[in-house]
């Protein structure tokens, strides 16, 4: 699958701008704290699968080095009230977790797991998963391990997860189970585990 993830690096590269952003789609001028910190990530695993087929590509890890510098200043992006763009330059590999600290309070909400936003009584599971995905990874087990207790409040008889819980209103909401919210708990609970690939993947790294 090379060729693909070749040609899906230099598509999204082709869109990175002189200030190191890259817009949420082509033409648009907004560009998303959290969308450019995933892309940080993938381009840094794209960088090291380049090394593993001896086809190195220099120009990616460069352009990953001025994305992380732009994520670094979040004035250069859209404000939004996720708690994804809280953590995931922590996820992404450019921040450390000492990143968390400053708005822990605001979106982790004790016995019940992260807000999705930090204007609403709503936590959700997949938002919940992925920060304890990223404690696990940076070596902050207990409190990982507190996440994941906390979100087996929406693990359905089926083993499924719902998307989120509304705690002010006491309901599970929206009416939905989702793929993403599974995959993310699958995910930490690995990393929690010491799962290598998991960790390895994670793991920010030069």
């Amino acid at each position: 699958m090379w060729p693909t993830v070749h040609a899906a690096i230099e598509f999204v590269l082709g869109l990175q701008r002189a200030d190191g952003t890259i817009p949420w789609l082509p033409g648009s001028d907004i560009t998303l704290r959290a969308g450019c910190s995933s892309i940080h990530h993938a381009i840094r695993s794209a960088s090291h699968l380049a090394h593993a087929v001896e086809d190195p590509r220099p120009s990616w890890s460069a352009a990953a080095g001025q994305l992380a510098d732009a994520i670094r200043g979040p004035e250069k992006f859209l404000p939004k009230p996720h708690s994804m763009d809280w953590y995931y330059p922590v996820l992404g590999g450019v921040l450390d977790t000492t990143a968390l600290s400053r708005r822990w309070h605001e979106f982790v909400v004790a016995g019940l797991g992260v807000r999705c936003v930090d204007d609403q009584p709503w936590v959700t599971g997949g938002e919940t998963a992925e920060l304890a995905l990223v404690l696990a990874v940076r070596g902050h087990l207990d409190q990982a391990d507190q996440l994941l207790r906390d979100v087996e409040r929406l693990r359905d008889t089926d083993g499924s997860y719902w998307t989120g819980y509304q705690y002010e209103n006491d309901v599970l909401w929206p009416d939905e189970r989702t793929t993403w919210t599974a995959g993310a708990v699958l995910l930490a609970h690995a990393a929690l585990a010491g799962e290598p690939a998991t960790t390895a993947t994670f793991t920010p790294s030069a």
